[in-house]
Parts: C-alpha cells; sequence; structure tokens
C-alpha cells in the first residue's frame, strides 16, 4: 500500500455537475456536507443499468430472477453436500449443518470438510486477517467509546473508518488503537479469576468476535507497537505536507494517537501529540484553513482536544506554549459538543472555569502576601462562579441532543465534576488560607465534604449508564483529598470497574497514582500545608486523566 495520502487531484462527481469549486477533502467534500447534498466521490461513477447484463443468457433478466436463481442453485448445493458430508454408520452426523457447519453460504470437499465461500469488503481486501480483525473491533467495539451515545450523526471517527482504503497514516493508527486495545482485553482472558463472563460482557463480546477472524491473536500487543511505528512515520510526512485539504484528517490521526497512549497507560506521551495538534490547530486562526461555518468533523476535533488539554493539565506541571484554540474561534459550538457528544460529558461553563483557572499562579510555595491577595480574590471568583453552576438547568438545555432518558444521570456527573473542579482550584492556594480552611469562618468551601459530594454522585451511577465511563476524573480529584480508609476502598473498586468496562491502561494508572498518594500520606508526619499536589509532582509523571 502506498504511504502517500492519495488526496483527490479532481474535484468529486457532484461539484463537477454542479459547477461548484470543490474543497477535495476526504472521505466526502465538505462542500457537499454543508450543501445538504449527497457528495457521489472521486474514483470511477458507476451507473447501473435496469438489467443485469446487456447481452448474453441474462439479458433482460432482473435482479430478482438473479436471486431466485443463485437461492436455487444454494439449494441444490446444500443438498449435495449433506449427502457428501453424512457419515451413514455414525447417528450423531444426522446432518452437515451440524457435523460441519455447513450452510447455504458453503460448499464442501470430498472428505467432509466445510469450504467457506468469503465474502471479503473491498476496504479491507488487501489487509492480513489480523488486521481485518483489528479493523472490525475499532468500528464495531472502540469507537462507541469515544462518545456518549453512538449513532449516526454523533461519532465523526466511526464515519471515517471508509476514509482508510485510501489513507494508510488513519488505517494504521486505528489498526494501532485495536490492537493495543486487544492487548489489554486479551491480558484479562488469560487470568481464571476473571473468566466470570456475567460480570465482564465485554470479554465475551471480544472473544466471540476474534474468533470469527481466527483469533485470539497472542501478538496483538506487537501488531500495535508495528502499526504505531508505521502511523509515527506516515504522520511525519503528512505534517510536512499539511495543506487546508488534508489538515482536519492530520489532526484525527493526532487525537488518535493520544486515545492510543490513554489505552496504554495515559503516562507523558499524550504531552508530544498535544503540543504538535496546538500547533496544526493554530493554523485555522488564518484565512486560508478557516472554516465558515465550521464543519461538524472540526468542530467534534476541536472539542476533544479541548477536554484532553483541560483534564490534561491536572496532572501537567509543565506549561505550555500558548493557548490551544485561537481566539478568532468562537467556542460556543466546540464547548457544546464538548458537553453533549464528548465521552467525559464535563459541562461547558465548567471546562471554560478550568481554562481560566490556567492563568492562576501555584501560591502554596509563596509567602509574599502581596502576591496571595490578588490571586485568592480571582479563585474567590472562579470558586463562586462554580459553586453558581445548576446541573439540573444544564441538563436540561440540552434534552434533544440526548437520545435516550438519561437526564437524571447527567445531573449526577455534573455535580460530580462541579465538585472536582472546586476542589481543582482550590488547590492553588495554601491550605491554611481562609477561603478553604475549614477552621476559619470565612471558608467559602470544604475540601472533604466536596470529595464526600463527589462519590455520593457517583455512587448514583452503574455500569450500565452511558456516563459511567466519565467518572474517573472527578473521582480521581476525590480520592486525592480523601482521608476515610472505606472511602478510599470504594474509590479503588470503582476504578476496578470502569477498568472491566473500558479496559483503558490510564485506568490503572490513575488506581497506581492514588495509591502513591495515600502511601506518602499515611507515612509522612501530618503538617498544616499536607497537600497531594506535591506528592504527584514528586512522582515526576504527567498522567492524561481521561
Amino acid at each position: 500500500m502506498s504511504s502517500d495520502l492519495n488526496l483527490p487531484t479532481k474535484p468529486c462527481h457532484n461539484c463537477k455537475k454542479r459547477r461548484w469549486k470543490c474543497d477535495r477533502s476526504l472521505p466526502v467534500c465538505q462542500k457537499c456536507i454543508h450543501s445538504g447534498a449527497e457528495c457521489l466521490g472521486y474514483g470511477k461513477l458507476l451507473v447501473w443499468n435496469h438489467g443485469v447484463a446487456r447481452r448474453g443468457k441474462m439479458m433482460g433478466r432482473s435482479f430478482e430472477d438473479l436471486d431466485k436463481t443463485k437461492m436455487e442453485g444454494q439449494e441444490q448445493l446444500l443438498q449435495l453436500s449433506t449427502k457428501i458430508t453424512r457419515n451413514p454408520e455414525d447417528p450423531s452426523h444426522s446432518s452437515s449443518s451440524e457435523s460441519t457447519g455447513s450452510s447455504p453460504g458453503s460448499e464442501s470437499s470430498e472428505n467432509g470438510a466445510a469450504v467457506q465461500w468469503t465474502l471479503i469488503d473491498p476496504l479491507v481486501k488487501d489487509l492480513n486477517r489480523q488486521s481485518r480483525y483489528y479493523l472490525y473491533h475499532f468500528a464495531t467495539h472502540l469507537c462507541t467509546e469515544y462518545v456518549v451515545h453512538d449513532g449516526p450523526g454523533r461519532n465523526p471517527i466511526k464515519d471515517l473508518v471508509p476514509a482508510t482504503s485510501n489513507n494508510p497514516l488513519l488505517l494504521q493508527v486505528m489498526i494501532a488503537n485495536s490492537a493495543v486495545h486487544v492487548h489489554n482485553l486479551s491480558s484479562e482472558l488469560f487470568k481464571p479469576a476473571t473468566l466470570q463472563f456475567d460480570r465482564k460482557p465485554n470479554l465475551v463480546a471480544y472473544y466471540s468476535g476474534a474468533t470469527r477472524f481466527g483469533g485470539p491473536f497472542n501478538t496483538s500487543y506487537r501488531d500495535a507497537l508495528v502499526a504505531k511505528q508505521n502511523g509515527l512515520s506516515l504522520l511525519a510526512q503528512a505534517v510536512v505536507s499539511v495543506n487546508q485539504f488534508n489538515v482536519d484528517l492530520v489532526l484525527v490521526s493526532i487525537l488518535l494517537f493520544i486515545n492510543y497512549d490513554l489505552i496504554e497507560s495515559g503516562r507523558d506521551k499524550w504531552k508530544v501529540h498535544m503540543e504538535g495538534a496546538r500547533r496544526l490547530i493554530t493554523l485555522f486562526g488564518t484565512p486560508e484553513f478557516r472554516q465558515q461555518p465550521m464543519g461538524q468533523l472540526r468542530i467534534a476535533l476541536l472539542s476533544d482536544f479541548l477536554v484532553f488539554y483541560v483534564l490534561g493539565m491536572t496532572l501537567s506541571f509543565t506549561t505550555g506554549e500558548g493557548r490551544l484554540i485561537p481566539a478568532s474561534i468562537d467556542l460556543s459550538p466546540i464547548l457544546h459538543w464538548a458537553e453533549t457528544n464528548n465521552y467525559l460529558s464535563c459541562p461547558g461553563p465548567l471546562l471554560e472555569i478550568m481554562l481560566r483557572s490556567f492563568d492562576l499562579p501555584d501560591t502554596r510555595e509563596c509567602g509574599d502576601e502581596s502576591t496571595t491577595a490578588p490571586v485568592q480574590h480571582q479563585v474567590r471568583e472562579l470558586l463562586e462562579a462554580a459553586l453558581l453552576f445548576d446541573p439540573v438547568h444544564w441538563a436540561c438545555t440540552f434534552e434533544p441532543a440526548t437520545p435516550s432518558d438519561d437526564l437524571g444521570k447527567r445531573v449526577r456527573i455534573a455535580s460530580a465534576h462541579r465538585a472536582a473542579v472546586c476542589i481543582y482550584v482550590a488547590r492553588v492556594l495554601p491550605a491554611g488560607n481562609p477561603l478553604i480552611d475549614s477552621s476559619c469562618g470565612t471558608a467559602l468551601i470544604c475540601l472533604a465534604s466536596l470529595a464526600d459530594e463527589v462519590v455520593d454522585n457517583i455512587a448514583q451511577l452503574t455500569p450500565k449508564d452511558a456516563v459511567f465511563k466519565s467518572i474517573s476524573w472527578p473521582l480521581f480529584l476525590a480520592g486525592a483529598e480523601s482521608q476515610k480508609p472505606a472511602q478510599r476502598l470504594w474509590i479503588l473498586e470503582t476504578l476496578d470497574t470502569l477498568w472491566n468496562e473500558m479496559y483503558w491502561g490510564y485506568i490503572r494508572t490513575v488506581r497506581n497514582v492514588l495509591e502513591a498518594i495515600w502511601k506518602r500520606r499515611d507515612q509522612a508526619p501530618r503538617t498544616d500545608d499536607d497537600c497531594w499536589v506535591d506528592d504527584v509532582k514528586s512522582l515526576g509523571t504527567e498522567v492524561l486523566i481521561a
């Protein structure tokens, strides 16, 4: 397969017919999407005749006649295969479908072995068996984890799977994501204690899907590394030649590399990809790359990057080189997509508060009151804005965007996020600051109570809820503040439940970081300014909690 991106050199058939200036984007023309027209693509346009053939013995016959003839032939073949495979000396071989698995779509050889008629999708005809399964797993299982509710028009990443036939970069990074996720799943299968399929339906789905392709495969991690390396090489070539026609697909690939790091462990590597994405997103502020209005794919991309950027700063202690999204881009549609479709379901107003909090310096190690006082005023404003946020009103504002009756669950996860945002913002202040010191009558919040609020709301969610995959970030902040052994144990058990639902490596990393925080806190002597932020800094790891 060629390593080039194979961008279209001619306009799509629809733009050519209407004499429009085509933007030649993949997989379909964005101008067609914005106009509501169906894009007919760039390849050879096939127009079917009303009959099966123009000449020969099939001339004048319809497709219905052809289907009828085919069904009659299959029935005859089934009867013939039954006679060949039945062993009259063995009464247990009562039919070929029971003894050899023969079906109307298969034929049998003389020794009774069934030979399947395999119809291969042209999309994957050039891929080996493992790669076909990885792409299948990505499209049918992994893609559903990227959004709250999977459905038509709600999952742009899933809609791009057909584009892999013309885009080797997308193909390799999708295979890499799927293969590393399969590795996480397959590692569980070899532990007898975890073979409780009634409690782990994802393992059943994985096993049944893999067996259809001749698996399970024991080379999944190696396959992931190979596909990742191939993808990185192709990404380096694509970034050099980025333009207004391929920039969105390049950003999709970078986003999937960040997801790869989340599935693997969520440690450190994501920062490099985030910085690369930031530099490309900066181009969207220029006239050449600007979209007016922005297409759905770009909105979804910017939304996912913004959420990862905001939540990734929780355990990141290095400053970036600038803002993620240019000031000339309207944040409203991006924040709306983030709170309604992104799988973390973080309310837009809380994301805005987090963005404002990044400008605050850490004053816990600063004893200069002239520096602390202005920061305390800004923290008060942010905390008051977060406390005024109404989860019930927020959930009701986007009711049409929710395809199922989960508004009550949305309220729960929004309440947990609100308490977690308060914890995060407050931790730039020293523990003895009157805004957060519960012994002071002027305290605006109580950190221990906020941790309890997070736990109480998440406890009302179950793994069957669509927003259950959103719990890791608020649960980490609650765990970091928790002083109760029973509450800590519950948090660990809940993280284990989330792992059994998603099998993303960052969940295990979050669990390990929390245990390290608790160990340091329990062993070290208590001080007036005991803070988990210092413990995380001492670990020297920047974790993306998603």
